[in-house]
């Protein structure tokens, strides 16, 4: 664990503090890092997905048929 001094305002702490219902400074810091990398994934995922060809005129599949 890596200590780090940094300036932070106080009224977002507080409520960062309050929208995650955790006490302490560094349980807010610390769910509100993860929760932005968490978002990021989640933004690469999605335009990875949307990345993806899709077959606009699928043909219905025959099944048993060669």
């Amino acid at each position: 664990m890596t200590v780090t001094s940094v300036d932070i305002d106080k009224q977002v702490l507080e409520e960062a503090k309050e929208v995650f219902g955790v006490k302490t400074n560094k349980e807010a810091i610390d769910l509100a890092l993860r929760d932005a990398v968490l978002r990021r994934h989640q933004l690469d995922a999605i335009d990875a997905l949307t990345a993806i060809q899709v077959d606009r005129d699928p043909q219905p599949a025959r099944y048993g048929e060669a």
